[in-house]
Protein backbone atom coordinates (compact mmCIF):
# COMPACT_ATOMS: atom_id res chain seq x y z
CA UNK A 1 0.00 0.00 0.00
CA UNK A 2 2.80 2.42 0.85
CA UNK A 3 4.41 1.88 -2.54
CA UNK A 4 1.11 2.64 -4.28
CA UNK A 5 0.65 5.86 -2.29
CA UNK A 6 4.21 6.85 -3.16
CA UNK A 7 3.73 6.32 -6.88
CA UNK A 8 0.53 8.39 -6.84
CA UNK A 9 2.31 11.22 -5.07
CA UNK A 10 5.13 11.08 -7.61
CA UNK A 11 2.64 11.27 -10.48
CA UNK A 12 1.12 14.36 -8.86
CA UNK A 13 4.57 15.91 -8.64
CA UNK A 14 5.34 15.39 -12.32
CA UNK A 15 2.13 17.23 -13.17
CA UNK A 16 2.77 20.20 -10.90
CA UNK A 17 6.52 20.84 -11.10
CA UNK A 18 6.95 22.01 -14.68
CA UNK A 19 7.93 18.68 -16.22
CA UNK A 20 11.20 18.44 -14.35
CA UNK A 21 12.85 21.63 -15.58
CA UNK A 22 15.47 22.56 -13.00
CA UNK A 23 15.12 26.14 -11.80
CA UNK A 24 17.48 26.36 -8.85
CA UNK A 25 15.21 24.50 -6.48
CA UNK A 26 16.40 22.85 -3.29
CA UNK A 27 15.46 19.26 -2.47
CA UNK A 28 15.23 18.25 1.18
CA UNK A 29 15.07 14.95 3.07
CA UNK A 30 12.71 15.31 6.01
CA UNK A 31 12.45 12.94 8.94
CA UNK A 32 13.76 10.03 6.91
CA UNK A 33 10.36 9.49 5.34
CA UNK A 34 9.64 12.45 3.04
CA UNK A 35 11.37 14.48 0.33
CA UNK A 36 10.31 18.08 -0.24
CA UNK A 37 11.02 20.52 -3.05
CA UNK A 38 11.60 24.21 -2.29
CA UNK A 39 11.71 26.64 -5.19
CA UNK A 40 14.59 29.08 -5.57
CA UNK A 41 12.46 31.90 -4.14
CA UNK A 42 11.67 29.85 -1.05
CA UNK A 43 8.16 28.80 -2.04
CA UNK A 44 7.40 25.22 -1.04
CA UNK A 45 5.98 22.82 -3.60
CA UNK A 46 2.57 21.63 -2.36
CA UNK A 47 3.39 17.98 -3.01
CA UNK A 48 5.96 15.71 -1.44
CA UNK A 49 7.46 12.28 -1.98
CA UNK A 50 6.26 10.40 1.07
CA UNK A 51 6.15 6.98 2.73
CA UNK A 52 9.87 6.44 2.30
CA UNK A 53 11.76 4.01 4.52
CA UNK A 54 14.73 5.70 6.18
CA UNK A 55 15.52 8.14 3.36
CA UNK A 56 19.17 9.02 3.79
CA UNK A 57 20.01 11.27 0.84
CA UNK A 58 18.57 13.15 -2.13
CA UNK A 59 20.36 14.83 -5.05
CA UNK A 60 19.06 16.64 -8.12
CA UNK A 61 20.79 16.76 -11.52
CA UNK A 62 20.74 20.43 -12.62
CA UNK A 63 20.93 19.62 -16.33
CA UNK A 64 17.61 17.81 -16.48
CA UNK A 65 15.90 17.96 -13.06
CA UNK A 66 16.17 14.22 -12.45
CA UNK A 67 16.14 13.41 -8.74
CA UNK A 68 17.95 10.51 -7.06
CA UNK A 69 16.84 9.28 -3.63
CA UNK A 70 18.53 6.80 -1.29
CA UNK A 71 16.42 4.79 1.16
CA UNK A 72 18.81 2.94 3.43
CA UNK A 73 16.37 0.57 5.16
CA UNK A 74 15.21 -0.88 1.86
CA UNK A 75 18.68 -1.10 0.27
CA UNK A 76 17.11 1.03 -2.45
CA UNK A 77 18.09 3.90 -4.72
CA UNK A 78 15.36 5.50 -6.81
CA UNK A 79 15.55 7.60 -9.97
CA UNK A 80 12.67 10.02 -10.41
CA UNK A 81 12.26 11.73 -13.79
CA UNK A 82 9.46 14.34 -13.62
CA UNK A 83 9.71 15.05 -17.36
CA UNK A 84 8.88 11.45 -18.25
CA UNK A 85 6.72 10.82 -15.21
CA UNK A 86 8.86 7.77 -14.46
CA UNK A 87 10.01 6.37 -11.15
CA UNK A 88 12.48 3.48 -11.30
CA UNK A 89 14.75 1.62 -8.94
CA UNK A 90 18.49 1.33 -9.53
CA UNK A 91 20.44 -1.88 -8.81
CA UNK A 92 20.33 -2.86 -5.14
CA UNK A 93 22.93 -1.12 -2.98
CA UNK A 94 23.27 -2.18 0.64
CA UNK A 95 22.25 0.61 3.02
CA UNK A 96 22.85 3.55 0.62
CA UNK A 97 23.86 6.65 2.55
CA UNK A 98 25.25 9.28 0.15
CA UNK A 99 24.81 10.35 -3.48
CA UNK A 100 26.92 12.47 -5.83
CA UNK A 101 25.74 13.18 -9.39
CA UNK A 102 28.03 14.00 -12.30
CA UNK A 103 25.89 16.44 -14.33
CA UNK A 104 28.29 16.23 -17.27
CA UNK A 105 27.10 12.73 -18.16
CA UNK A 106 24.32 12.00 -15.65
CA UNK A 107 26.13 9.15 -13.92
CA UNK A 108 25.74 8.80 -10.16
CA UNK A 109 28.16 7.71 -7.44
CA UNK A 110 26.38 6.10 -4.49
CA UNK A 111 27.93 5.16 -1.15
CA UNK A 112 26.56 2.11 0.64
CA UNK A 113 27.36 -0.10 3.59
CA UNK A 114 29.91 -2.19 1.70
CA UNK A 115 31.45 0.37 -0.63
CA UNK A 116 30.66 2.75 -3.49
CA UNK A 117 29.01 2.10 -6.86
CA UNK A 118 28.87 4.22 -9.98
CA UNK A 119 25.46 3.91 -11.64
CA UNK A 120 24.59 4.72 -15.25
CA UNK A 121 22.51 7.80 -16.00
CA UNK A 122 19.44 5.69 -16.76
CA UNK A 123 19.79 3.92 -13.41
CA UNK A 124 20.00 0.45 -14.94
CA UNK A 125 23.66 -0.54 -14.73
CA UNK A 126 26.63 -0.55 -12.36
CA UNK A 127 29.53 0.99 -14.28
CA UNK A 128 32.19 0.81 -11.57
CA UNK A 129 32.56 -0.15 -7.96
CA UNK A 130 35.00 0.65 -5.19
CA UNK A 131 35.12 -1.93 -2.41
CA UNK A 132 37.57 -1.63 0.51
CA UNK A 133 40.43 -4.16 0.44
CA UNK A 134 39.37 -5.75 3.74
CA UNK A 135 35.82 -6.37 2.48
CA UNK A 136 32.49 -5.25 3.89
CA UNK A 137 32.83 -6.85 7.34
CA UNK A 138 32.45 -4.55 10.36
CA UNK A 139 31.66 -1.50 8.28
CA UNK A 140 29.40 1.01 9.99
CA UNK A 141 26.22 2.26 8.33
CA UNK A 142 26.86 5.64 6.76
CA UNK A 143 30.58 5.12 6.75
CA UNK A 144 31.26 6.03 3.13
CA UNK A 145 30.82 9.43 1.49
CA UNK A 146 31.38 10.62 -2.08
CA UNK A 147 31.98 13.79 -4.12
CA UNK A 148 32.40 13.69 -7.90
CA UNK A 149 34.11 16.34 -10.03
CA UNK A 150 32.16 16.92 -13.31
CA UNK A 151 35.25 18.31 -14.99
CA UNK A 152 37.03 14.96 -15.21
CA UNK A 153 34.58 12.45 -13.74
CA UNK A 154 36.87 11.57 -10.83
CA UNK A 155 35.42 10.97 -7.39
CA UNK A 156 36.72 11.50 -3.87
CA UNK A 157 35.66 8.83 -1.38
CA UNK A 158 35.99 8.77 2.40
CA UNK A 159 35.38 5.56 4.32
CA UNK A 160 34.71 7.03 7.78
CA UNK A 161 37.59 5.22 9.46
CA UNK A 162 40.52 7.21 8.16
CA UNK A 163 41.48 6.50 4.52
CA UNK A 164 40.60 9.05 1.85
CA UNK A 165 41.07 8.41 -1.87
CA UNK A 166 40.42 9.91 -5.30
CA UNK A 167 39.26 7.54 -8.02
CA UNK A 168 39.04 8.02 -11.77
CA UNK A 169 35.82 7.62 -13.75
CA UNK A 170 36.40 3.85 -13.97
CA UNK A 171 36.83 3.39 -10.23
CA UNK A 172 40.64 3.13 -10.20
CA UNK A 173 42.44 4.83 -7.32
CA UNK A 174 44.62 7.69 -8.57
CA UNK A 175 45.46 9.49 -5.31
CA UNK A 176 45.45 8.92 -1.56
CA UNK A 177 45.12 11.55 1.14
CA UNK A 178 46.55 11.32 4.66
CA UNK A 179 44.19 9.34 6.92
CA UNK A 180 41.88 11.20 9.27
CA UNK A 181 40.42 9.71 12.46
CA UNK A 182 36.73 9.77 11.46
CA UNK A 183 36.07 11.73 8.25
CA UNK A 184 32.29 11.42 8.53
CA UNK A 185 31.36 15.11 8.49
CA UNK A 186 31.08 15.42 4.72
CA UNK A 187 33.26 16.37 1.76
CA UNK A 188 33.03 18.73 -1.21
CA UNK A 189 35.19 19.01 -4.34
CA UNK A 190 35.99 21.97 -6.59
CA UNK A 191 36.53 21.99 -10.36
CA UNK A 192 40.31 21.72 -9.95
CA UNK A 193 39.90 18.47 -7.99
CA UNK A 194 40.75 19.85 -4.55
CA UNK A 195 38.52 18.51 -1.76
CA UNK A 196 37.44 19.75 1.67
CA UNK A 197 36.85 16.95 4.22
CA UNK A 198 35.38 17.27 7.72
CA UNK A 199 35.98 15.14 10.80
CA UNK A 200 33.19 16.43 13.03
CA UNK A 201 34.01 14.47 16.14
CA UNK A 202 37.67 15.50 16.20
CA UNK A 203 37.16 19.17 15.19
CA UNK A 204 39.23 18.83 12.03
CA UNK A 205 38.71 20.26 8.55
CA UNK A 206 41.22 19.69 5.76
CA UNK A 207 41.66 20.70 2.14
CA UNK A 208 43.52 18.24 -0.06
CA UNK A 209 44.99 18.68 -3.53
CA UNK A 210 44.07 16.34 -6.41
CA UNK A 211 47.19 14.33 -5.56
CA UNK A 212 46.24 14.01 -1.89
CA UNK A 213 48.58 16.62 -0.44
CA UNK A 214 47.35 18.66 2.53
CA UNK A 215 46.75 22.26 1.45
CA UNK A 216 44.90 23.40 4.59
CA UNK A 217 44.37 21.82 8.00
CA UNK A 218 42.07 23.53 10.49
CA UNK A 219 41.74 22.30 14.05
CA UNK A 220 40.24 25.45 15.54
CA UNK A 221 36.71 25.03 14.10
CA UNK A 222 34.49 23.24 16.57
CA UNK A 223 32.31 20.40 15.29
CA UNK A 224 32.64 21.13 11.53
CA UNK A 225 29.93 19.55 9.41
CA UNK A 226 28.81 19.56 5.77
CA UNK A 227 31.51 21.57 3.97
CA UNK A 228 30.11 23.00 0.72
CA UNK A 229 32.69 24.38 -1.68
CA UNK A 230 32.50 27.17 -4.21
CA UNK A 231 33.63 24.98 -7.12
CA UNK A 232 35.02 27.94 -9.04
CA UNK A 233 37.53 29.26 -6.49
CA UNK A 234 37.88 26.53 -3.83
CA UNK A 235 36.55 28.55 -0.91
CA UNK A 236 34.15 26.73 1.39
CA UNK A 237 31.14 27.22 3.65
CA UNK A 238 30.87 24.91 6.64
CA UNK A 239 28.64 24.65 9.70
CA UNK A 240 30.38 24.78 13.07
CA UNK A 241 29.42 24.28 16.68
CA UNK A 242 25.88 23.45 15.63
CA UNK A 243 24.74 27.03 15.07
CA UNK A 244 27.37 28.91 13.04
CA UNK A 245 28.09 29.29 9.34
CA UNK A 246 31.74 29.91 8.51
CA UNK A 247 33.26 30.88 5.16
CA UNK A 248 36.93 30.03 4.59
CA UNK A 249 39.16 31.13 1.73
CA UNK A 250 41.02 28.47 -0.31
CA UNK A 251 43.98 29.00 2.03
CA UNK A 252 41.86 28.52 5.16
CA UNK A 253 41.53 32.16 6.20
CA UNK A 254 38.21 32.93 7.89
CA UNK A 255 36.25 35.36 5.70
CA UNK A 256 32.77 35.33 7.25
CA UNK A 257 31.11 33.92 10.34
CA UNK A 258 27.55 34.32 11.60
CA UNK A 259 24.85 32.46 13.50
CA UNK A 260 22.44 30.67 11.17
CA UNK A 261 20.60 28.07 13.22
CA UNK A 262 20.42 25.92 16.32
CA UNK A 263 21.44 22.46 15.11
CA UNK A 264 22.75 22.78 11.54
CA UNK A 265 23.19 19.39 9.88
CA UNK A 266 23.59 20.27 6.19
CA UNK A 267 24.84 23.18 4.07
CA UNK A 268 24.62 23.76 0.31
CA UNK A 269 26.32 26.75 -1.35
CA UNK A 270 24.94 28.14 -4.62
CA UNK A 271 27.54 29.75 -6.92
CA UNK A 272 24.62 31.04 -9.00
CA UNK A 273 23.82 33.73 -6.44
CA UNK A 274 26.52 33.28 -3.80
CA UNK A 275 23.99 32.30 -1.15
CA UNK A 276 23.71 29.33 1.18
CA UNK A 277 20.93 26.84 1.92
CA UNK A 278 20.90 25.51 5.49
CA UNK A 279 19.13 22.51 7.05
CA UNK A 280 18.54 23.10 10.76
CA UNK A 281 17.39 19.97 12.56
CA UNK A 282 15.55 22.00 15.20
CA UNK A 283 15.10 25.58 14.03
CA UNK A 284 13.59 28.37 16.16
CA UNK A 285 10.42 26.35 16.76
CA UNK A 286 12.37 23.16 17.56
CA UNK A 287 10.50 21.38 14.77
CA UNK A 288 13.02 21.82 11.96
CA UNK A 289 13.75 24.52 9.37
CA UNK A 290 15.35 25.01 5.96
CA UNK A 291 16.59 28.54 5.31
CA UNK A 292 18.60 30.49 2.75
CA UNK A 293 21.23 33.09 3.68
CA UNK A 294 23.27 35.76 1.94
CA UNK A 295 27.03 35.69 2.30
CA UNK A 296 26.72 38.65 4.68
CA UNK A 297 24.46 36.81 7.08
CA UNK A 298 21.04 38.06 5.99
CA UNK A 299 18.29 35.46 6.23
CA UNK A 300 16.40 35.49 2.93
CA UNK A 301 13.59 33.17 3.95
CA UNK A 302 12.86 30.01 5.89
CA UNK A 303 10.49 27.06 5.67
CA UNK A 304 9.32 24.86 8.50
CA UNK A 305 10.47 21.40 7.38
CA UNK A 306 10.30 18.61 10.00
CA UNK A 307 13.77 17.35 10.98
CA UNK A 308 15.58 18.09 7.69
CA UNK A 309 18.79 16.16 7.10
CA UNK A 310 19.81 17.00 3.51
CA UNK A 311 19.70 20.07 1.25
CA UNK A 312 20.58 19.61 -2.43
CA UNK A 313 20.58 22.39 -5.01
CA UNK A 314 22.46 20.54 -7.75
CA UNK A 315 24.38 23.52 -9.14
CA UNK A 316 27.23 23.42 -11.63
CA UNK A 317 28.60 26.06 -14.00
CA UNK A 318 27.17 24.33 -17.07
CA UNK A 319 23.67 25.00 -15.79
Amino acid sequence: MKKMIWVVMLFMMCVTTGYGQYNGECWVVSGGESVYKLHANGAADPNAIQDLTNASAVEVNPTNGIVWIAASAGDAVFRYDPAAGSFTQAPVIKKPSAISINPADGTVWIAGLDGVRKISADGKSVLAQVIPPDGPANIDVGRFNVAVNPKDGSCWITDGKGPIGRYDADGNKVATGPPMKEPKGGLSVDYQGNVWVADTRHNTLVRLSPTGDVLVKKEDIMVPVSPSVNPKDGSVWVAANGNMLINLSPTGTKVKEFEAGITIVAVSYSPADGEIWVADLLGPTFGGEVSKWTANGQKRFANNIPTPSTVSIGFWEGN
